[in-house]
């Protein structure tokens, strides 16, 4: 695999530049007149190289600052042979204008980036630019992104001040294009309870606050830490279908933590700002967590009882709110065989046996025959009409669909919300209809084996 390459684009105005030391964010102190060659030669001494610098600017800009250019690029001891050809820019006065600034721009990382080898990392200067092109370049370098072109570098700035002209801080705005991952990530959360997102983004920034915790000699909470592993290692078999390994894994890495202490642990790293995200993220997977989890054969010795059974419900309540309907019709197919053994009082180890779980299946079965075995009470009449609409909505499923009816999602998922979590729910407090006492067992189902 090739070396990633970096790129550096430097913003380029008309107006009077004025000599000033800038201060990069490790303090190093470069003296120049044109703050893109500051963060050039910052990238220099850092280890990252640009393979290609191109300044952007319009052509009577580049006309009257060339020579300026020429020299400050010498007396820095940059290597001038990386510098691109300009690119040019109409004055950006209509929407034509500013959207004429992504064909060059791709061209030149295409180019640069022409050996195949993972996407460049793009570094922006903007603080010469001129009126919306810092904004414009800004947006376009996060579309570059998003279709693989490019990562992000530093987005710098210099904050010149010409009260206080000897020192002008250099600052890293390329945090503020983080705002749209966030955002992105936060609404995966949301509408898909995608936890890997905002995990990925939690997980740098709370492992650079720990070190520098440690480093200041102090010993960092670990409870944001908790929480960034627990939605890792949740995600994965969320996404899968899996409650019981959901909740396994989120309470083996949550532990005892609370909502209070990772709000505290995330003020205490100095991330007071993400604490609203990670409590939310906390509460979910809390949601989701089984009670307990044992040090070894921790799936085989969960313990069916009724919070168990409420904590399955949550998690078919949630593979429906993201619109995984084969999973949450399957999880509920589980749950209601669950619900039964719960009444048979078969809570311990074996209830996860598949001899006790098929007993169960064909008592469920033989509920739901037509004409029923023996007179059904009210109860059980419902709770033969669920499992019938249950297995004839899973069945298309989980047989990928293969019949010549036509399977619709959108009507499982109508039925689903509609009739079977609300049938379930009603059904459950009543503790008789689940003995299916008095039936008899014939042979499993065969659609029931998918």
């Amino acid at each position: 695999m090739s070396e990633q390459k970096h790129l550096l684009i430097i913003n380029l105005g008309r107006g009077s530049y004025e000599g000033t030391t800038y201060v990069l964010p490790d303090e190093t102190h470069v003296s120049t007149l044109i703050a893109g060659l500051a963060l050039w030669k910052w990238l220099e001494t850092n280890g990252q190289s640009p393979a290609s610098v191109v300044f952007a600017c319009t052509g009577v800009a580049w006309h009257d600052r060339s020579s300026l250019i020429e020299e400050e690029v010498g007396r820095l001891g940059l290597p001038g042979e990386r510098l691109a050809p300009t690119i040019e820019l109409e004055m950006p006065r209509t929407l034509d204008a500013i959207w004429g600034l992504l064909p060059p721009l791709e061209k030149w990382i295409k180019e640069s980036a022409a050996d195949g080898g993972e996407p460049p990392v793009l570094h922006v200067d903007l603080t010469h630019a001129f009126r919306a092109i810092p904004l414009a370049h800004t947006w376009l370098a996060l579309y570059l992104q998003r279709r693989g072109f490019v990562t992000h570098g530093v987005w710098g700035y210099g904050a010149f001040d010409p009260n206080a002209k000897e020192l002008t801080p250099y600052l890293d705005l390329s945090h503020l294009l983080q705002l749209a991952e966030w955002a992105e990530a936060v609404r995966a959360f949301r509408d898909r309870l995608d936890t890997s997102a905002v995990a990925s983004l939690l997980d740098p920034q709370e492992r650079s606050a720990r070190r520098a915790a440690v480093a200041a000699g102090s010993k960092p909470p670990g409870q944001l830490s908790a929480v960034v592993r627990a939605a890792k290692a949740a995600g994965e078999p969320f996404r899968a279908g899996l409650p019981l390994e959901v909740g396994l894994a989120a309470r083996e890495h949550l532990g005892s933590t609370t909502s209070a202490a990772v709000r505290d642990a995330a003020a205490g790293l100095g991330l007071g700002h993400v604490a609203p995200l990670a409590e939310e993220l906390f509460q979910e997977l809390q949601r989701l967590a089984v009670v307990a989890v044992a040090k070894s054969g921790a799936k085989r010795q969960l313990a069916l009882e009724e919070a168990e059974i409420q904590r399955q419900l949550r998690v078919v309540k949630a593979f429906a709110r993201v619109g995984m309907v084969d999973a949450a019709l399957r999880a509920l197919r589980e749950l209601i065989v669950n619900r039964v053994l719960l009444a048979w009082g078969s809570g311990g180890a074996s209830w996860l046996e598949r001899p006790l779980r098929e007993r169960a299946e064909r008592r469920l079965a033989a509920l739901a025959l037509k004409p029923a075995p023996r007179p059904l009470s009210p109860e059980e009449e419902d709770l033969a009409v669920l499992w019938r609409e249950l297995r004839s909505r899973r069945n298309p499923l989980a047989h990928a669909g293969m019949q010549g009816d036509t399977v619709n999602p959108g009507e499982a998922k109508h039925a689903l919300e509609t009739r079977l979590l609300p049938g379930f729910c009603c059904l459950h407090p009543h503790a008789p209809v689940w003995q299916l006492a008095d039936l008899p067992e014939g042979p499993a189902e065969k659609d029931d084996d998918a």
